[in-house]
């Protein structure tokens, strides 16, 4: 079982990991690392909010698979949560960027800097829910 901490943690050691990836100007050549990443940071930050919510059991795992597509991930998620409005649609795109940055050819830095400044907002919005600062 994963805890709220443990998600946490996760989220954090990505998140240090891409940001040194930004600072040392390799965005490019690790965007198949970052696009798995920023893909995991998403999840994990979307059960915190889950679980500060009680909105699922304390063993509930979010995969990124939920969100291959918005019919899955309305499916999964049919219940009320804070800003589902903003999060689903964010939450469906961060999986669309890790199937184009983590499989098939190289993409174009600006691709790889969509993916971060969507998780970004993601990061953003589930901090302001749940009070937890990454």
């Amino acid at each position: 079982m994963v805890l709220i901490e443990e998600h946490i943690k996760n989220a954090k050691e990505l998140l240090k990991d891409i940001n040194e990836k930004v600072r040392s100007d390799l965005v490019a050549e690790r965007q198949k690392l970052i696009g798995f990443a920023a893909s995991e940071i998403s999840c994990d930050l979307f059960a915190v909010l889950l679980h500060k919510k009680n909105l699922v059991t304390p063993g509930f795992n979010v995969n990124h698979r939920f969100f291959a597509s918005e019919k899955s991930a309305r499916e999964r998620f049919a219940y009320d949560f804070p800003k589902k409005s903003e999060l689903l649609p964010l939450l469906i795109e961060q999986e669309n960027y890790r199937n184009i940055l983590c499989y098939g050819k190289s993409k174009e830095r600006k691709t790889v800097e969509g993916a971060i400044k969507n998780l970004q907002k993601i990061k953003s919005i589930i901090e302001s829910e749940t009070g937890e600062r990454l």
